[in-house]
């Protein structure tokens, strides 16, 4: 007889093991291979980015040495103008003093010799000599200085936050201000003519115009100091505006490339952990 309590189909009956679903399976799959390929990209761009900085970082401060060593020539060059600028106008103001005397000495003569015109033509002739020559001075300091500002706004454009001192330009236009009205001057005494009429009127005329003019000789001195001190000031500010420039783009590119780095670790952690989603789970 057979035992009523036994169960024949439970006999020998062994549970099987889950296995997974195909489309589960395909999808970690998928999964890991995207972000390993994520992984990898990531990695590549960061580094590439990083290497890029790196060249950026060498050709923007190679560019602020160029553009303030380019600014220090200039300003080089505009040093002994100026000086020189400055001697024409101690020069117009000596022989101004002369031909003042000259025309003083003229006109309170009542009855002056035949030769005195030609002496006193011969007095604004140097004159005119030593003007010409500081309108040349003056030409050359002008161009320097145009060609220092528009290197300064190359730098503007370049690095965010610089902007041109203001200073020389203001300087420099207030001097050619003050060099108009002296050319005005200087043009009036130039065109007294002793010959004409009585030399001692001339002369006179003469007089108070050179007195005239000595009062914008020293404005014009003052104007050409100002830019001198103007200019020097520079110098110096750029000097140091160009190693805060530097500072700051070395620090930006350290800062920049550690953030690189950081983010090509995380995509080094999102590749091995694909990795790992790619591999099947072992069964239960």
């Amino acid at each position: 007889m057979t035992d009523q309590n036994t169960t024949p189909a439970a006999e020998g009956v062994v549970a099987a093991p889950q296995v997974p679903e195909p489309r589960q399976k395909g999808r970690d799959r998928a999964l890991g291979t995207a972000g390993r390929v994520v992984g990898i990209v990531g990695i590549v761009v960061c580094l590439l980015l990083a290497v890029g900085v790196v060249i950026g970082r060498g050709w923007a401060i190679g560019t602020v040495d160029d553009v303030a060593a380019a600014i220090d020539t200039q300003i080089v060059r505009v040093d002994p103008i100026l000086t020189q600028a400055s001697t024409r106008v101690a020069e117009i103001s000596g022989r101004l003093g002369t031909v003042a005397d000259l025309a003083a000495g003229i006109a309170a003569d009542p009855s002056p010799g035949g030769g005195v015109a030609d002496k006193l033509r011969a007095g604004l002739a140097s004159v005119s000599d030593r003007y010409q020559a500081l309108r040349s001075s003056y030409a050359d300091l002008r161009e320097n200085v145009v060609s220092m500002v528009d290197r300064l706004k190359l730098l503007d454009r370049l690095v965010p936050g610089f902007s041109i001192p203001q200073g020389p330009i203001d300087a420099l236009a207030a001097l050619d201000s003050r060099l108009q009205e002296f050319d005005a001057k200087v043009n009036d005494l130039l065109t007294i003519e002793p010959g004409q009429g009585p030399v001692n009127q001339a002369a006179a005329a003469v007089a108070q115009t050179v007195g005239e003019i000595q009062v914008k000789v020293d404005v014009i001195q003052a104007g050409l100091t100002d830019v001198q001190q103007r200019i020097a000031a520079l110098e110096a500010r750029l000097s140091d505006t160009a190693g805060t420039i530097k500072t700051a783009i070395t620090l930006g590119s350290v800062g920049t490339i550690l953030l690189l780095l950081y983010v090509a670790l995380l995509h080094w952690v999102l590749f091995r952990h694909s990795g790992e989603a790619r591999r099947p789970k072992p069964a239960a």
